[in-house]
């Protein structure tokens, strides 16, 4: 996909020739000493800050609270950092699911794109791991997760970089799958991410990806696969502490093996797990499916999770 393909023009125009109809009206942003001025918006503070972009909560003007993400940078007006800017609007937009974060408006000024998204008070995942989350919680966590997979993935894309950082709470045990600047379009005969471009975070990429950046729905599982093993033992499964070291676990570590008293969740590590694409779960709805599964197997032995295992939530 190029960037002139990415980025129809109508999405990024500058707001002093504003195009009406689309939700996209261009408005301009004006870079005071510490929050931006965006018209429309009351900036609040800083929610965070990454190498291509940084995210602010602010109100729009009914008062509504908004997370607005501004490109910054030495790349934030160059083609290939708007065709993201774009396509992380775009890939959700299409989306009508619950599990899939709201984007409401893109638009630029002198060629630095703004997204307004829905803010996520719960924060991210992340904040959750460190420690071992009950089976009753990490599972409904990971079947919303796998629910916006399955959205994503038959809508025709792969997500890129699923990660804690990018599965957000929107309020306690309700979970949503956010920053779409890597998804791709599904399409076999062009697996593979463009030579020198890596795509996805080494500590959750699937081995396709540190092999050959190939990006699919498979390594969304696998991604998310990492995911469940750590939220229910409290670490990764490939606990290197070099980026070299974690990619050749990934590689050709084998499967770790759950404590015993999450032995029924076992059989869906590994089919998340698997190094091969072609033996692994391949898509969300896969992982849904046996999801379900394992949650019935622990429902049907509750013997190791006490009085806790029926309080799954499907």
């Amino acid at each position: 996909m190029t960037a002139s393909q990415a980025i129809p023009a109508q999405l990024l125009r500058d707001h002093r020739h504003p195009r009406r109809g689309h939700g996209l009206m261009p408005r301009p942003v004006a870079v005071a000493s510490a929050l931006p001025r965006i018209d429309g918006y009351r900036l609040q503070r800083k929610l965070g800050e990454g190498r291509l972009a940084t995210v602010y909560l602010a109100q729009d003007g009914a008062g509504n609270a908004v997370a607005l993400k501004v490109a910054r940078g030495s790349s934030a007006t160059t083609a290939a950092r708007l065709a993201a800017m774009a396509r992380e609007f775009a890939v959700p937009a299409a989306i009508r699911n619950n599990h899939v974060m709201r984007v409401f408006d893109l638009w630029s000024h002198d060629g630095v794109a703004v997204i307004a998204m829905e803010y996520l008070a719960g924060g991210p995942l992340g904040r959750m791991l460190g420690k071992a989350v009950a089976p009753e919680v990490a599972l409904p966590l990971l079947r919303q997760a796998a629910l916006a997979l399955d959205a994503l993935h038959g809508s025709g894309f792969a997500h890129g970089d699923i990660k804690p950082a990018n599965l957000l709470l929107r309020r306690p045990g309700e979970l949503v799958l956010a920053d779409f600047g890597t998804a791709r379009r599904l399409n076999p005969a062009r697996a593979s991410a463009p030579a020198g471009l890596v795509v996805g975070t080494p500590r959750y990429a699937a081995p396709e990806q540190t092999r050959d950046g190939a990006v699919g729905a498979a390594a969304d599982v696998y991604s998310l696969g990492v995911v469940c093993y750590e939220l229910l033992c409290g670490q990764p499964p490939f606990p290197g502490t070099t980026v070299l070291e974690v990619s050749c676990q990934h590689l050709m570590a084998p499967v770790p093996r759950l404590p015993a008293a999450l032995a029924p969740f076992q059989p869906l590590v590994d089919a998340m797990l698997a190094k091969q694409a072609d033996r692994r779960l391949p898509d969300g709805r896969a992982v849904l499916e046996q999801i379900d599964l394992s949650i019935g197997a622990a429902i049907a032995h509750p013997a190791p999770f006490g009085a806790t295992a029926t309080r799954y939530q499907r």
